[in-house]
């Protein structure tokens, strides 16, 4: 036989309701003290800022927007933009309001577990498995001496990068014409282009390639074709270069650089226009960013890509592209 003791249930149903409350602050106030810990106080969003805009100030290859960058930054902190934000999401909003400056798209802040992360996949552990090295695939069409060298990227330069381009180079070294395709190419290290494009010169016929210079001229970088590379050169083949709007960075320059150099004809869509190369800077608060701090163009000029994109010789819509350079090369036999 059960028995209940009336006189004290209330009680014990009052204290089963505190220990029920008890178990949920438990498991809740640990959640919201994780989110306020994210959270970057106005103090230190301050602090940021400062960083940010004395970096650009200093470095950025172009005072004038420079200056527009470093006085929008106050204007959205006063309208409380950055508050109550945790670094990914303050990262995400910087980099959207600077771009609505001027879009550079290579000025980027970034939260430092995603970056963390994203280094972690370039490490060399993170490559330990198999991986094209930034080279998909290279096809040969005996029909019309074509080789198609498909390179998504992006491009590294490392031993790896550089054995798969020469690689893709061997195998293309007896075609009259080649077609690299480096459409959704986001870009990466400028001196694949240059070993690309030296293939299509002879050897002791480098070609000055690109000019980089940082603010004030304070310093600047010629680019040449390298004067050796591994395997057989094609200086009488012709080159054709498919790019879209998400051909970026190196890989624009590639396309430009060939394109000012009258060596080939680029077909596609107008590129991502991002021409001023960089480095990675911490801001602190778990937040850094990458700053332009080089400005790429043509040789003896002051033209470049940025914010404008390398405009094809041939423009198609997305997906013809490669049917584009095939009836060029029909054209020319």
């Amino acid at each position: 036989m059960i028995f209940i003791d009336t006189m004290h249930t209330p009680k014990l149903i009052q204290a089963s309701r505190l220990l029920a409350f008890s178990m949920l602050t438990i498991g809740v106030f640990p959640q919201f003290a994780a989110a306020a810990d994210n959270t970057v106080s106005d103090q230190n969003v301050h602090a940021v800022l400062d960083v940010i805009r004395e970096k650009l100030l200093a470095s950025y290859p172009f005072p004038e927007i420079a200056q527009r960058y470093a006085d929008q930054l106050p204007l959205a902190e006063k309208a409380g933009h950055y508050h109550q934000l945790d670094h990914c999401e303050l990262a995400k909003r910087l980099t959207a309001d600077l771009r609505s400056v001027h879009k550079d798209v290579h000025l980027h802040i970034f939260c430092d577990e995603l970056l963390q992360k994203k280094m972690q996949e370039k490490s060399p552990a993170g490559e330990a498995k198999m991986s094209s090295q930034g080279f998909e695939s290279v096809q040969l069409d005996l029909d019309t001496s074509t080789a198609y060298i498909r390179s998504k990227g992006s491009w590294k330069a490392s031993d790896g990068t550089f054995g798969a381009a020469a690689g893709a180079m061997a195998l293309a070294a007896n075609a009259k014409n080649v077609i690299i395709d480096v459409r959704g190419n986001p870009g990466g290290d400028g001196e694949i282009g240059r070993f690309l494009a030296s293939y299509f010169y002879q050897t002791g016929d480098e070609q000055y390639y690109l000019y980089g210079y940082t603010k004030n001229n304070a310093y600047s970088q010629q680019e040449w074709t390298y004067a050796f590379v591994p395997g057989r050169r094609l200086p009488d083949a012709r080159l054709y270069i498919l790019v879209d709007k998400d051909t970026g960075s190196a890989t624009e320059g590639f396309a430009y650089a060939m394109q000012h150099l009258k060596r080939a004809t680029v077909i596609g869509q107008v590129t991502a226009g991002a021409g001023i190369a960089g480095e990675l800077e911490k801001l602190g608060s778990k937040l850094s960013m990458f700053l332009p701090t080089k400005m790429i163009v043509a040789p003896n000029t002051n033209e470049g890509w940025e914010g404008k994109g390398v405009q094809p010789d041939v423009v198609t819509a997305p997906g013809e592209e490669r049917a584009a350079a095939m009836a060029l090369i029909a054209g020319h036999p």
